[in-house]
């Protein structure tokens, strides 16, 4: 398979960095680093198009145009379900629902970014040894994934819960805390 490098300038006028700025969490002078992030999954779009794979509806192209996405950007940058959001210019809760059903449909193409995810979740856990942990983590969808692993593993732990009074923060009990270390080495 050819690697093909591929390296040009693109204009921007300021009230669209401003604007892309604004969707991407950046500063505007940060968005020309930000948006090259973004770049292959674009140019992949093309690519596929181009050879004749074709998409069926517009959900389809919105997930396939996730996958993309999530292949692209680093594992430590994987979007918060209001970022997702903002990118395709849906509500928080239409935005959470694309990355559920792009998590389910793409599984085995998503395994190392879910995973990567997994492990940012176990990372994010604060607390003493055997004792409940305090997680901050921006990703409901990652959450649900991870409850869905515990509740099938052999010994089925406790869910991971939001922190009452919280958006972004949850309690792990220490079973399930381990558990997860055990699937997520």
């Amino acid at each position: 398979m050819p690697v093909i490098p591929i390296n040009f300038d693109f204009d921007l006028s300021d009230d669209n960095a401003a604007a892309f700025a604004d969707t991407l969490g950046c500063a505007p002078g940060e968005v020309g680093e930000t948006l090259q992030l973004f770049a292959p999954a674009a140019l992949r779009e093309y690519v596929e198009m181009f050879a004749g794979q074709a998409l069926g509806s517009v959900s389809d192209m919105r997930e396939r145009r996730l996958v993309a996405i999530l292949l692209a950007l680093p594992p430590e940058s994987f979007p918060t379900d209001e970022r997702i959001a903002r990118l395709f210019n849906l509500t928080s809760l239409q935005g959470r629902a694309l990355l559920r059903a792009t998590l389910s449909r793409h599984r085995a193409r998503l395994k190392g970014t879910m995973e990567a995810a997994a492990r940012r979740f176990i990372a994010a856990c604060q607390g003493d040894e055997g004792a409940e942990r305090v997680a901050r983590f921006p990703n409901a969808v990652v959450i649900e994934m991870l409850n869905a692993q515990l509740a099938a593993a052999n010994a089925p732990r406790s869910p991971i819960r939001r922190k009452p009074g919280t958006f972004d923060t949850y309690l792990v009990a220490n079973g399930a805390f381990l558990e997860l270390q055990n699937l997520y080495p």
